[in-house]
């Protein structure tokens, strides 16, 4: 199975050559890039971790613990694709101890912020962040190859620690989505993969998307599976993925999200020239809840999809199938549970289109219609649009400006449930603006709006703001500090919980 790299916003993806006053990939040293790297990077400030404070949440993809739940996240799947995180090395490997190739990365953050639950009465606290990132790989065989990627690390509230998203002690153990232990085995045509992939960090519960992050809680989450890819010819490949899902949702009061999920996925390609290519997949999920509030169920998606070059610089992806989720009926019912009986049979698509105009602009529309489990009711259906524009300004400058829109509707609204999910609109923008000032500093604003409309509940709706500044400068190849500064505005139409949040974050980055 492909592994992909995903790198942090603290690096970036693009390589900035001061003396030629371009941007160059590592992949193209011509300087075109993939609009999705470009725009990863410039998006810190709608960055859709806990602590992030930005309202950029996505309804449609909160039940899946595999990954942040972000309103520019690509089309939702649940079977555990091999990502892998990388935050400061970028894929080097700077140390060879034996047969074993090592990467070591160390980050240590202080943060002050002045309201860390984002409510109207805001409670301060010093937040230090420590996180050890380490790649490494040995070559058992000349087809065996066993390697661990990670970021692990530790969160310390100096005075409230009880606020956390998760636990009430001093330290906060926080494991990255993405680390994974795999080993690799090739046998003929066919390569397999055998992987352990786990992950400790916050989630949301969706049912308080859009404006506030109030009810937060902490998951474990661990994924074993097998993945074969078959090479049949230079123009068919089949790849089959089993994982089997344990998810920990930690707290007393959050157990009501636990879960296991067993999945099988498939994808048959075909693709004669290299250039486009024709395929279907799909999956079944067996999904088990801990406790029965919610509905136990399985989950089938099926379709195909189709990826076009038109010309050199435009590139059109189609995908589109059926969607079968059954669940078992309901045993608890409000005001305990939402007591949710609905199945679904329905559809869904994603399209997208990417255009790169030349070697400084570039820009992307994505639409998609899907349906995903949810954390308030069975399931969630949701109408997406995400458009983004990356461009190089002027030498040393690059602007980037997305907007999203997501209308979701939860397959069932239960006033007597007090964490009954509604039907919800959200959309917003985000604008950033990153200029290399010279070779060793990087200087980096940004501006988000959101808005968050609910129907069916008063006191809801909200609008939220927010302002980022980032200067990063590297010390030498293998050091960089880094300073931001967060202001959030939260305005909602009908209550007095208005918040601000001002957020100050000194980081250090060491490559070994």
């Amino acid at each position: 199975m492909k592994k992909t790299t995903q790198s942090s916003a603290r690096s970036g993806d693009v390589v900035y050559d001061y003396e030629k006053g371009a941007y160059v990939s590592q992949e193209d040293q011509e300087g075109y890039q993939s609009l999705q790297q470009l725009l990863r990077s410039d998006r810190q400030i709608s960055q859709p971790s806990v602590r992030s404070g930005s309202s950029a949440f996505a309804a449609r993809a909160v039940g899946d613990y595999t990954t942040y739940s972000g309103q520019y996240s690509q089309a939702l799947s649940y079977f555990a694709p091999t990502y892998t995180s990388d935050p400061f090395l970028t894929g080097k490997r700077n140390l060879k101890l034996g047969p074993v190739n090592i990467g070591l990365g160390l980050y240590q953050g202080l943060e002050y912020n002045s309201n860390i639950r984002r409510t109207a009465v805001p409670v301060s606290d010093i937040i230090s962040s420590t996180l050890f990132n380490i790649s490494a790989n040995y070559r058992v065989s000349q087809n065996n190859v066993l390697s661990f990627t990670g970021g692990i690390g530790v969160d310390h509230y100096f005075n409230h620690p009880e606020l956390a998203a998760y636990g009430n002690g001093n330290y906060l153990f926080n494991v990255l989505p993405g680390t994974t232990l795999a080993f690799d085995i090739k046998a003929g045509p066919v390569n397999f993969t055998i992987y352990d992939r786990m992950s400790m960090r916050p989630a949301l519960n969706n049912a308080f998307v859009g404006a506030s992050n109030n009810s937060s809680f902490g998951v474990f989450q661990n994924d074993f599976g097998v993945a074969a890819n078959w090479q049949i010819n230079s123009a068919w490949a089949l790849a089959v993925n089993y994982t089997n899902t344990i998810s920990e949702a930690l707290g007393s009061n959050n157990k009501q999200f636990s879960r296991t999920m067993n999945t099988l996925h498939a994808s048959l390609t075909y693709s004669p020239t290299a250039t486009w290519i024709l395929g279907t997949e799909g999956g079944v999920s067996f999904l088990n809840y801990v406790n029965p509030t919610l509905n136990d169920g399985v989950l089938f998606n099926w379709g195909a999809f189709v990826s076009v070059p038109l010309g050199k610089s435009t590139i059109v992806k189609l995908s589109g199938g059926l969607q079968s989720f059954n669940f078992d009926a309901p045993t608890v019912f409000a005001p305990l549970g939402p007591g949710d009986s609905s199945d679904l049979n329905s559809y869904y698509y994603n399209f997208s289109i990417t255009n790169q105009l030349n070697a400084r602009f570039s820009h992307t529309l994505s639409v998609g219609h899907e349906s995903s489990i949810n954390l308030a009711s069975n399931f969630i259906t949701a109408d997406f649009i995400n458009y983004g524009v990356s461009m190089v300004a002027w030498k040393g400058g690059r602007f980037s400006i997305s907007g999203y829109y997501e209308n979701a509707k939860p397959s069932f609204t239960n006033l007597a449930f007090p964490g009954t999910g509604y039907k919800l609109t959200q959309f917003g923008v985000d604008l950033y603006y990153t200029h290399q000032l010279t070779s060793k500093l990087r200087a980096g604003t940004g501006y988000h709006f959101g808005r968050a409309d609910y129907t069916g509940v008063a006191g809801r709706d909200a609008d939220q703001s927010g302002f980022s500044f980032d200067l990063n400068y590297n010390l030498t190849a293998k050091a960089g500090v880094n300073l931001g500064y967060r202001y959030f505005v939260t305005n909602y139409k009908q209550s007095n919980a208005d918040s601000t949040q001002t957020r100050v974050i000194l980081g250090f980055n060491y490559n070994f």
